[in-house]
């Protein structure tokens, strides 16, 4: 009998041992540059909430976390800061003549969507997209997120 009772604890030691859980996938962080103070800012924070809502993940498991830039005058980022000291992984656009305002984001232009309908601007057209120098998971996770305003009704 004891020796039976050596192979269950054995086998249930080799059993346990043998599962682990595996590590949960650390979250994204998708960095967006959009005007706070827009016309459409208000409709765009509802879509970002309920893009989170929807618990948005990568196609690895891990969470797709949006982080808006708000320490920053719209206007003056385009002219000086874009590209340069700011690394952002989805523009969004006021209007598309914003892209005048810095030639890596007019270079970047011709791959964008337009997002009129989630910020309920048709016909305007609100351009975004995903920078170049955007890579990794982030760039996945801020096509995640521009696939879903570009679907949204």
């Amino acid at each position: 009998m004891s020796q039976r009772w050596l192979y269950v604890v054995v086998a249930s030691l080799l059993l346990v041992m043998g599962c682990h859980r595996e590590a949960k996938p650390s979250a994204v962080t998708v960095h967006v540059f959009r005007d706070l103070h827009s016309q459409y800012a208000y409709q765009l924070d509802h879509r970002i909430l309920e893009f989170q809502a929807s618990n948005p993940r990568l196609a690895s498991g891990a969470p797709i976390v949006i982080k808006t830039f708000d320490e920053m005058d719209y206007d003056a980022a385009l002219r000086a800061r874009f590209d340069k000291e700011l690394r952002v992984d989805v523009v969004i656009l006021n209007e598309v003549a914003d892209a005048a305002k810095n030639p890596a984001i007019a270079a970047n232009l011709d791959h964008a969507v337009n997002i009129c309908a989630a910020v309920k601007a048709c016909p305007a057209n609100v351009p975004a997209f995903i920078p170049s120098s955007s890579t990794g998971a982030p760039a996945e996770g801020g096509a995640i997120f521009l696939k879903a305003l570009a679907q949204h009704k």
